[in-house]
């Protein structure tokens, strides 16, 4: 995801935090301060949320060693204003497989809640039932170690609650969904997810700004764009299923390629006079050894450098594929993963053709969606 940045990595999984994740200490530290009238109140409230996407990460791992074991790669795991998000590789393609990896965040901070009760209650008497009220603390009516367990454990008995409700494509959704597609198949039970879930995100903004919590109407915003994203990636999945990418990608006869040696002024030309955007880079003897695309041409274009052939330009470290790669869990997630609208075919070392996002969104015409 753009903007994010690595912090560590745990079994195999990136952790990375997005920059807008800080705004979030700005403000409810800002908010803290003006509350309490001293630094300490910001400092603590700063901590406060600091703990808070603590469970956050724990949730979003519970998602992440689920789909591990069911054989599906987790490259990230992203920390966002509004959450975490754990980016898997690729959809589950068994119903209850999505159904387990969906229950296994709310899980988590279900247990996390139990292990802070039980503290709670067994060492300062702090019942799980007691609503952490700061004047019990006040009158000495609550040991000050029992309240901030039992706060946490409330803290993720709300997560997982809020999670748990079906609003696709949050944990609740994505189970909801699961159960459907065993009765209705993925796509019809996508879409029944994905109403009820803008049905819920219409609610949810409404609410937020009728009492002023802006952040749940950001969160709003996010499931219903989030539930037409989800849509229509399922929608791909099914409809690209069975296919490789030698049945939809241009050909060699159709791929134009250019040489290293070739002037800037000849691959300028291509572009702007051509059908073709992207261009492999191959030696006299039929070797792939670069790529260049449409925005490097225009952007040299404008530069104020003089640049005199391809070699000078031309990226030597690209993605390729095979003609057998699956068209959606390799094809498609390629293009995406990389941000590019072309990747070189390549068989036994040897340039055979390219896959475009065009090629991709022309396979339609191979096939009728399932119903």
């Amino acid at each position: 995801m753009g903007g994010s940045f690595k912090i560590l990595r745990v079994f195999g999984i990136d952790v990375k935090i997005h920059w807008t994740f800080f705004l979030l200490f700005v403000f409810f530290g800002g908010w803290g301060y003006l509350q309490t009238g001293n630094v300490l109140g910001g400092v603590l409230m700063t901590a406060l949320i600091l703990v808070l996407f603590v469970f956050v990460l724990l949730h979003e791992f519970g998602h992440a060693l689920v789909a591990l074991r069911q054989g599906i790669d987790v490259p990230d795991i992203t920390l966002l204003p509004i959450g975490g998000l754990a980016r898997l590789k690729t959809l589950p393609e068994r119903p209850w497989d999505e159904v387990k990896i969906a229950i296994a965040g709310p899980a988590v901070n279900f247990a996390l809640a139990a292990l802070l009760y039980l503290p709670a209650y067994l060492l300062f008497g702090v019942s799980p039932l007691t609503l952490p009220a700061p004047e019990l603390l006040a009158e000495g009516r609550i040991h000050s170690a029992g309240l901030i367990l039992n706060y946490l454990g409330l803290m993720n008995i709300i997560l997982g609650v809020f999670n748990m409700i079906p609003a696709f494509p949050m944990d609740g959704g994505r189970i909801l969904r699961g159960l459907l597609a065993t009765r209705f198949g993925p796509v019809r039970a996508t879409d029944i997810s994905s109403a009820v879930g803008q049905f819920f995100a219409f609610a949810f903004f409404v609410f937020g700004l009728l009492s002023g919590n802006f952040l749940l109407a950001l969160i709003a915003v996010f499931i219903f764009f989030g539930a037409m994203g989800e849509s229509q990636i399922v929608r791909q999945r099914e409809l690209m299923r069975g296919l490789t990418v030698a049945d939809v990608m241009g050909n060699k006869r159709r791929t134009e390629t250019v040489t290293p040696y070739h002037n800037f002024g000849q691959v300028l030309d291509a572009v702007v006079h051509g059908y073709q955007e992207d261009f492999p880079v191959v030696e006299e003897d039929g070797r792939l050894v670069g790529m260049i695309t449409r925005d490097e041409i225009f952007k040299a274009a404008h530069s104020s450098d003089r640049w005199l052939n391809v070699r000078d330009l031309m990226r030597t470290d690209f993605p390729t594929i095979s003609p057998e790669a699956d068209l959606f869990t390799e094809g498609y997630q390629l293009l995406q993963e990389n941000n590019i609208r072309a990747v070189p075919v390549v068989e036994e070392g040897e340039l055979v053709g390219m896959l475009t996002i065009d090629d991709i969104q022309q396979a339609s015409l191979l096939r009728q969606l399932p119903k």
